[in-house]
């Protein structure tokens, strides 16, 4: 950024947003993500660079009468957050003027350094001056949301209000046209949207609506007890763009006839340092064909748009018709019967027409998969429509001519396995697909405590740990007494036997419901994708006592190498060592799914119990 500018040069027809203008965005921007009323007035945060965009956004919100910013979402105040990234000579007090501007409109501001030495997602550690990277922009991203998600986090803020415009829209989708996206990625930006790069940040990401304090049954507090039901999380941030249906023009028009100034950064005009400032150089200094001008792509991004909602609610319509047997979050597996496609009697004389018509279901069809495969999957993107076809022709054959042989099928590191059965539809068990060899098992290590000699003297911490992320679909937290290293990794089949022992000498049937819940929701293979609870000692002659026990031999406290840790629970089944909760304690919670597709499940486990238990009053 450099210093406050005069007013710019702007199209003589561009006129300032209206406060009604701004509220009407603002609320449809809203009702895109939430239509139940909150019950009590939040903050919400801007991102503000201090550029004409944002400072455009913060003072229409300033202007905009507080409680009624939206019907569904009273707001009780704004709070700008600057990021200084700390790349220029004087940053840092740039980003001070900004907040000093922003006070005189009645919004606090406030900055934030940039961390550049944390381990981000998909990234190493950042050594020497961020500016030699040779991906700065992609981790200034990186840096930036990750910043603003830990201070929403901090400040119980779920609403980030960015300063997208329609200039920015136009630029996204021309560029994604110039690399040859198909229509789903010519959409453009969303009005609302989950925060990205923060997908390992609990609270932040998709997670942390979950009261701690107010859990159901599982667990009692964490501890190991029924698998079910368990809890699955929901919350986090979400970034609402406001503004994406106004022009620039219009933004600096804003700011210009309300006196607010902005702060320029000279590295936008480097047309050589970003693919978006190549892409404003070359809008400046040229004239594109009509087809590539911004009436045109804004256009075409609303096509695209339309139709991908258009599809989105048709495959919507067949999971309305799919028969949900069982979803298992204590598994991560799940159990569906598909419906299948007909096409209409009317395309049956025009092979072109029902050609088009069969490749439409295909897509429907692919979008039906893609939902089912994010239920399971650890993987945070999913396989793009166009690499579903084999899948789609095991799942749904009346679409294909010729069909390959019923089998099972591995893809984006889920596993779809029919289940077979004479006079019977297929139905399909689906599950994160088993652990490969050459690939490092997924792992959460929690460092060791000194606790000393005494037992006696290990008391339980009075906090949790913090929440983590395990194979991206758990998140899991831990507390503990005891001297060794505790980690969460997948169940391994050479500690099966022998954590089978020592639940038989538990006396209460344990080792019987373990058998019983495996082979229902994890058989074969699925059962050492689950998540487990080892430790890196022999944890015995600890459990032999009351919990408080006596001296402890030396020779028990010495940890052990990785390979002969000792499994002691499989929190996800409430199964554990006799004994073991009162050194131990692990929660879970599974990763978010899509409410749509919750409730459907859940309403098909709740007519199964219906039918149930009027078959008993019979």
């Amino acid at each position: 950024m450099a210093t406050a500018t005069a007013p710019r040069v702007f199209h003589h027809s561009a006129r300032a947003i209206t406060a009604h203008e701004f509220l009407d965005a603002v609320n449809s921007a809203f009702r895109v993500r939430s239509a139940q009323p909150q019950p009590q007035s939040l903050p919400v945060a801007l991102a503000v660079s201090g550029g004409v965009d944002s400072m455009a956004l913060a003072f229409l919100c300033s202007s905009a009468q507080k409680g009624k910013l939206a019907s569904n979402r009273p707001v009780s105040e704004f709070r700008a957050v600057v990021i200084d990234h700390g790349l220029r000579e004087g940053s840092a007090e740039e980003a001070s003027k900004v907040c000093r501007v922003l006070e005189t409109m009645g919004v606090s501001g406030r900055v934030l350094q940039a961390r550049w030495d944390e381990k981000m997602v998909g990234s190493k550690h950042v050594t020497g001056s961020p500016n030699e990277l040779p991906n700065m922009e992609t981790m200034a991203r990186q840096v930036r949301y990750r910043a603003l998600g830990r201070y929403c986090r901090g400040e119980r803020i779920t609403s980030l209000l960015a300063a997208h415009h329609e200039d920015d829209q136009y630029e996204t989708v021309l560029m994604r046209l110039l690399s040859g996206h198909g229509y789903r990625g010519l959409q453009g930006m969303r009005a609302a949207t989950d925060i990205p790069e923060c997908y390992d940040l609990h609270g932040i990401y998709q997670s942390g609506a979950v009261d701690s304090d107010q859990l159901g049954d599982y667990g009692g507090k964490g501890r190991f007890a029924s698998p079910m039901p368990m809890d699955i999380e929901d919350g986090g941030v979400t970034i609402y763009r406001p503004l994406l249906h106004f022009s620039k023009e219009r933004l600096i028009a804003t700011c210009v006839e309300n006196g607010i100034p902005w702060f320029e950064d000279h590295t936008n005009a480097d047309s050589t340092l970003t693919m978006r400032n190549a892409v404003r150089h070359m809008l400046r200094k040229h004239t594109l064909p009509v087809a590539l001008r911004k009436p045109a792509v804004l256009q075409l991004a609303a096509r695209c748009k339309a139709r991908v909602v258009s599809e989105e609610a048709e495959a919507d319509r067949v999971l309305n018709r799919a028969i949900f047997h069982f979803f298992e979050p204590s598994a991560g597996t799940l159990l569906v019967e598909m419906p299948s496609f007909t096409v209409p009697k009317l395309f049956a004389r025009s092979a072109l027409r029902r050609e088009r018509r069969i490749e439409h279901y295909r897509c429907v069809a692919a979008l039906v998969i893609r939902k089912l495969l994010s239920v399971v999957t650890p993987e945070r993107d999913l396989t793009p429509v166009g690499g579903l076809d084999y899948l789609i022709s095991l799942m749904f054959p009346s679409l294909f001519q010729q069909n390959p042989p019923l089998k099972p099928y591995v893809i984006c590191s889920a596993h779809f396995i029919p289940q077979i059965s004479p006079g019977k539809p297929v139905r399909w068990f689906i599950t994160r697909a088993p652990h490969v060899s050459n690939i490092p098992r997924p792992a959460i290590d929690f460092p060791k405590l000194d606790l000393g000699q005494d037992p006696c003297g290990w008391e339980m911490p009075d906090r949790w740990g913090p929440w983590r992320m395990f194979d991206g679909r758990y998140w899991v937290r831990v507390r503990h007494r005891l001297p060794f290293g505790v980690r969460i990794a997948p169940f391994e089949k050479h500690h099966q036997k022998a954590f089978r022992e020592a639940l038989k000498g538990q006396g209460e049937g344990e080792a019987e419901k373990l058998a019983a819940l495996l082979k229902r929701f994890a058989p074969a293979k699925v059962r050492y994708t689950l998540p487990a609870v080892y430790v890196t000692g022999d944890v015995r002659g600890l459990l032999s006592g009351d919990g408080k026990g006596a001296l402890i031999p030396e020779r028990i406290l010495e940890e052990v190498e990785v390979e002969e840790m000792q499994l002691v629970g499989l929190p996800t089944l409430g199964i554990g060592l006799p004994g073991i909760d009162q050194w131990l304690m692990c929660e879970v919670r599974y990763r978010r799914v899509e409410g749509g597709l919750l409730r459907r499940m859940a309403v098909r486990e709740g007519s199964k119990q219906h039918k149930m238990g009027k078959r008993k009053q019979r």
